[in-house]
């Protein structure tokens, strides 16, 4: 089976600087997904995910003058963020670059609307499970009325990633409060370093749940820069109990790559 990847973000939030008095919280996730078999119903670029456009990576100058300009039909408060159908009106879009990964290979293919071509469907469809769809979008501002900013009858480009992952996706036993409790235990305070937020929010490990639930393949993919973390962490994850195993929407047990970025803004 091929492996499917979701990412969880584990944030660090210390109340001292002793290990012991450590704790972690467990967010939203904080990139889109969308299922392997929603791929098959997507027509436009933003049947991809809902938020497409809010988790768009641009300028931050960009990214406020998007969420706050207002179309003179419909008029709202300065502080209102569009809800995704609304930037339609904000925006003429220019081109959108649909890039995947399938088996090993990058496929890529451009359109001039939102509107997906059929050579972007099929490209979609292909899309290998745990792949990062890559939709770079091209775009101009109905309104060019120049800003404090600067003009704004210039082209701008925002890049938004959504990662295919599973009909359900695999579990640790008791969710995401439960491994941060493990990693806590097994990690945190059994170091007495009074840096070790700092360097375990540095690091990154990687592993793949298969279809037992088993932990395999794993390994610290970015390094905290302390040797004795990064033993900790890796003897951590391969020691973790059963996760309940992903499966696909017919119910059949597939792998899935977890990545988890221990640091804020990972």
């Amino acid at each position: 089976m091929k492996n499917s990847i979701i990412t969880l973000f584990l944030f660090l939030l210390y109340s001292t600087g002793f290990a012991q008095n450590s704790k972690y919280e467990l967010p939203a996730r904080q990139t889109p997904s969308v299922k392997k078999e929603k791929l098959t119903e997507a027509k436009l670029v933003t049947d991809l995910s809902p938020r497409l456009w809010s988790s768009m990576v641009l300028s931050s100058n960009e990214r406020y003058f998007l969420d706050h300009r207002r179309v003179e039909e419909f008029p709202q408060p300065s502080n209102y963020v569009y809800p995704q159908e609304r930037y339609k009106q904000t925006i003429d879009y220019v081109s959108v670059d649909i890039s995947v990964i399938s088996n090993g290979k990058i496929l890529r293919a451009k359109s001039t609307s939102d509107k997906l071509t059929t050579e972007q469907k099929n490209i979609l469809n292909a899309a290998d499970p745990g792949t990062n769809i890559r939709a770079s979008i091209k775009f101009k501002y109905k309104d060019q009325t120049p800003d404090n900013f600067g003009p704004r009858n210039n082209i701008v480009e925002g890049v938004s990633t959504v990662t295919v992952v599973p009909e359900t996706e695999a579990e640790f036993p008791g969710g995401f409060k439960q491994l941060s409790a493990y990693f806590i235990g097994n990690v945190i305070n059994k170091v007495s370093d009074k840096n070790v937020s700092e360097k375990v929010q540095r690091a990154t490990v990687k592993f793949t749940v298969n279809e037992e639930g088993q932990i395999t393949d794993a390994k610290v993919e970015q390094t905290s820069t302390d040797t004795k973390i990064d033993k900790l962490l890796l003897d951590a994850t391969n020691k973790m109990p059963k996760w309940k195993p992903a499966e696909n929407s017919k119910g059949i047990k597939v792998k899935q790559q977890i990545s988890i970025p221990f640091g804020v803004g990972c």
